[in-house]
């Protein structure tokens, strides 16, 4: 688990996480808070300083001793069920490396089931795995690969909250397309505007009509909005980011010239 940050709601995940052999917690710039919570529930403590959340995420990985290692973030919450389906499972000895775990998306107490593209949230991810075979990408958005062999999916989900209200939401959207705008600016990659419009418009179009957010009422079509304007505010930021890059480096210099 990697914190940044203060100490909200971590209280709540590391009590969800008790039945782990181990609990080894990422604190990156945390208060004095995080980590006294951190240790007076039993969590091992990694302190330091992650520019990227990969770093972040490898540290925890490399202090952990065990053969399966559960990912879970401080907006998730592994419940009673999952956490004995997922001992159970262990048990069981599995042949493969990996174990894809569904999530459970809520703004506020409102469970969103559908709509999700990925690009706010996913609906399942690979949390689930034998130690050594998940690797971080050195992006922002902490993209993630893996070798093996899949071992299967449980039925049990992860809770994850998106915020407390609708505002919370498109705040996490804004924070997303500006981490996508500083990887793409990073790259030096330049979507036209065109691209980007194009590509809302089959986001919003895939969230709302392909993976059902129609259902979901009001927040099946905010979902369906703040996915669509994702690649175009992306776009537009990492355009930012490169022109004032661009206007801060030093003129080049003339070559000078001997007197003939």
């Amino acid at each position: 688990m990697c914190v940044r940050g203060g100490e909200s709601g971590l209280a709540d995940c590391l009590r969800g996480l008790s039945f782990c052999d181990e609990v080894v917690l990422v604190v990156d710039r945390g208060a004095d808070g995080v980590r006294d919570l951190a240790r007076r529930a039993g969590a091992k403590v990694v302190d330091g300083i992650f520019p990227l959340p990969s770093q972040a995420r490898a540290a925890g990985a490399e202090v952990c001793t065990g053969d399966w290692i559960l990912e879970v973030e401080p907006d998730e919450r592994v419940d009673r069920a999952l956490a004995w389906e997922i001992r159970a499972a262990l048990q069981m000895r599995p042949g493969g490396d990996w174990f894809d775990i569904p999530i459970d998306n809520y703004v506020g107490t409102t469970l969103v089931r559908q709509g999700w593209t990925g690009t706010l949230s996913a609906r399942r991810a690979a949390r689930l795995f034998r130690r050594g075979v998940k690797t971080w990408g050195p992006g922002r958005l902490g993209r993630a690969s893996l070798s093996g062999a899949p071992a299967g999916a449980l039925t049990g989900a992860l809770r994850r909250s998106l915020g407390r209200d609708t505002g919370e939401l498109v705040e996490r959207a804004n924070r997303q397309a500006e981490l996508w705008a500083e990887d793409a600016a990073d790259a030096g990659r330049r979507r036209g505007l065109a691209a980007a419009l194009l590509a809302g418009t089959g986001g919003l179009l895939d969230s709302y009509v392909a993976r059902g957010g129609w259902r979901e009422g009001r927040l099946g079509v905010l979902v369906a909005l703040l996915t669509g304007l994702h690649p175009v505010l992306a776009q537009l930021r990492a355009a930012e980011i490169l022109t004032a890059e661009a206007q801060q480096a030093p003129a080049p210099t003339a070559p000078l010239r001997r007197a003939g």
